[in-house]
């Protein structure tokens, strides 16, 4: 058995290198006040985000059956997904966009990554506290990031 409070430390490991080495080259925005849309996006994000990632200390990692093996294989695939994202950011000199082109076809991996992740976690720890959480996180983080990417920002 493992501190569930793991599954937290693994995806937040790149973002501390990101707090210490931020983007290069990122569009000064305009816009501001933001949209009402925006702004509650913003909200489900933050709270889904703290939610998700302090819930998992609440728990113990099992591996149980073959459905724990199944999301331990599909977490192991996401954070993998995740850390090749990162890492191309940091390689190709933190360029703000590579944090949202596409990698190996999926959209938005560092948005998508952690979502797929979270559930997969959700499943292996039986939380529905935490599949809700990273649907919450899921739903403002994907809404912010597809906007990013596209431009619009609000």
């Amino acid at each position: 058995m493992l501190p569930g409070g793991l599954i937290s430390i693994l995806i937040l490991l790149p973002n501390l290198l990101w707090m210490v080495f931020p983007p290069r080259g990122k569009p000064e925005d305009d816009r501001d006040p933001r949209g009402g849309l925006h702004k509650a996006m913003e909200v489900l994000e933050w709270v889904g985000r703290i939610a998700a990632l302090v819930i998992p200390f609440f728990y113990r990692i099992e591996v149980q059956g073959s459905w724990s093996v199944v999301a331990l294989a599909v977490m192991a695939l996401a954070l993998l997904i995740y850390y090749a994202g990162w890492a191309r950011y940091f390689l190709r000199k933190r360029r703000y966009g590579l944090l949202f082109e596409p990698l190996l076809g999926i959209p938005i991996p560092l948005a998508v990554s952690p979502i797929v992740y979270l559930l997969a976690a959700s499943a292996l720890l039986a939380s529905w506290y935490l599949a809700l959480a990273t649907v919450l996180l899921g739903v403002g983080h994907l809404s912010i990031s597809y906007w990013e990417f596209r431009g619009m920002g609000s």
